[in-house]
């Protein structure tokens, strides 16, 4: 499968990822056993190696990925922090008892990152200064000392200020942030300025260190690079089931459903293809998803190669909680869980919706809705699926007693009169009536003409209940509905 065979790749084939200068920045394992370090050109990196493949080090991808975990961080807690290029800070002090404490919280977004294919370092400190510091050098986590004891034996060049002030704290024979702290603030002052001091303060809590959290309006997009094309779409299925298992995670954690979502599939020497899937309700399943896609997959004929998957949702829903009774689950279900019927069958029935509309297209399947509109050919409209039903005005009191018919004609049909009675096989028995019904004069040239029709319910000699109206201007009857 094109999934394990890039994580195969990955694992054995070296990797480095260069600068704008050509310069070794990262790189995986297989290329620092070679001997490849941070900082070695691209001619070392082939002279170690005629194997070692590079990519150029892309910051806006850096902070996509960075974005998209912030995302993905807020099931634990809500005030995240972005600190480029690889740096989230959590606040997490209101939420630890929520999960059980602070280890069980660590293990818990340890283990789901590592499922995505993240390695993360996970530290624990009483500021943000202080918690980056601790994560860099590799200190023990710190919640009940000051941050002055636990940072004591930080090395300074783990201090996130300018390479000059490291470079003067070391000339004065400076290790450890014990020793700067011992110095007086004056002289700091004076030597490295007011902006240095304001950071120590920060660092050390005896000054606020106000961060800008993450805003509350949920965004999903993630996304699989291939070490080599893919030319056959049916393997793309490993790399989709991934990618919509992140989604479901992400959906769950937030509590949320989505009833679209959009597929790219990219190549450096195509044009991009954006597929769209559309439900007809909200859902999270990665399961109905999957089916939907490999349908999808099954009509794109114009991709011949794929470096790049992703996938892409901005439009969400909350998620509704479906009641189920106590014996949900087990084998007294049908015996006492008769309601779940009602449930399942409206789920096969949203199933076959969703197959349909992707099978045959997004204008294919449609619903209907009310429209805001007085005039019974334009009191409807279509609703696509999945489309949000348009908020109307409420039902005037007056409605239940005039009813109106199911089935309306396109056109109104002309109706044969006798000394100006109306006739449809035979005469007409009108039985309720005149409804008087204005119809739009906004949309008319000469806006003093007349448009009004006397709308009756009438029955037919054969006992049919039809909807018929007598077009004032005209004098003229016309049949426009029929009850059922």
């Amino acid at each position: 499968m094109a999934e394990e065979h890039s994580q195969h790749a990955a694992k054995t084939v070296p990797i480095v990822v260069i600068d704008e200068h050509r310069r070794v920045s990262q790189m995986n394992s297989a290329a620092a056993s070679l001997g490849i370090a941070v900082g070695h050109s691209m001619d070392t990196a082939y002279a170690l190696s005629d194997q070692v493949i590079c990519y150029e080090r892309k910051p806006e991808k850096e902070w996509q990925t960075l974005s998209y975990l912030s995302q993905w961080a807020y099931q634990f807690t809500p005030n995240i922090s972005l600190r480029a290029p690889d740096t989230l800070l959590l606040d997490i002090e209101g939420c630890l008892t929520l999960f059980g404490g602070l280890d069980v919280l660590k293990e818990k977004i340890e283990t789901a990152l590592r499922s995505m294919g993240f390695v993360a370092r996970l530290r624990v400190n009483r500021t943000p200064q202080a918690a980056i510091c601790t994560t860099l050098c590799g200190l023990d986590d710190n919640q009940d000392a000051t941050v002055e004891q636990s940072l004591h034996t930080l090395p300074i060049q783990h201090l996130q200020t300018e390479p000059e002030h490291i470079q003067a704290l070391s000339r004065l024979g400076i290790v450890s942030l014990g020793d700067l702290i011992r110095l007086p603030t004056a002289s700091l002052n004076r030597r490295f300025g007011v902006y240095f001091n304001d950071y120590l303060c920060r660092l050390l809590g005896t000054r606020s260190d106000p961060l800008k959290f993450i805003s509350e309006t949920p965004h999903f997009h993630s996304e699989i690079n291939f070490l080599s094309d893919i030319i056959n779409l049916e393997s793309l299925v490993s790399p989709i089931r991934r990618l919509l298992y992140e989604l479901e995670e992400f959906l769950l954690g937030r509590q949320l459903s989505t009833s679209h979502i959009t597929w790219r599939l990219d190549h450096r020497s195509h044009h991009a293809k954006s597929v769209s899937l559309f439900l007809a309700a909200p859902a999270h399943d990665s399961r109905m998803f999957l089916t939907l896609t490999q349908l999808k997959l099954d009509q794109i004929n114009d991709v011949a190669e794929v470096d790049c998957l992703s996938l892409t949702v901005k439009n969400f829903q909350p998620l509704e909680a479906r009641s189920t009774d106590l014996f949900h689950g087990t084998r007294f279900a049908k015996k006492q869980g008769a309601n779940l019927s009602d449930s399942n069958h409206d789920d096969q029935e949203l199933a076959l919706l969703d197959m349909l509309n992707t099978r045959l297209g997004h204008d294919a399947c449609f619903s209907l809705c009310i429209a805001d509109d007085h005039r019974p050919e334009k009191a409807w409209r279509q609703l696509r699926l999945g489309g949000q039903v348009p908020k109307t005005l409420p039902p005037e009191e007056t409605a239940g007693q005039n009813p109106r018919p199911v089935f309306l004609l396109d056109t109104p049909r002309f109706l044969k009169t006798d000394h100006g009675e109306p006739h449809l096989g035979g005469p007409l028995l009108l039985l309720r009536g005149p409804e008087r019904i204005d119809f739009g004069w906004w949309e008319q040239q000469d806006i003093e003409a007349p448009l009004a029709r006397d709308y009756y319910i009438a029955r037919q000699t054969t006992g049919e209940l039809i909807w018929v109206f007598k077009h004032l201007p005209s004098d003229r009857w016309f049949l426009h509905g029929v009850f059922a």
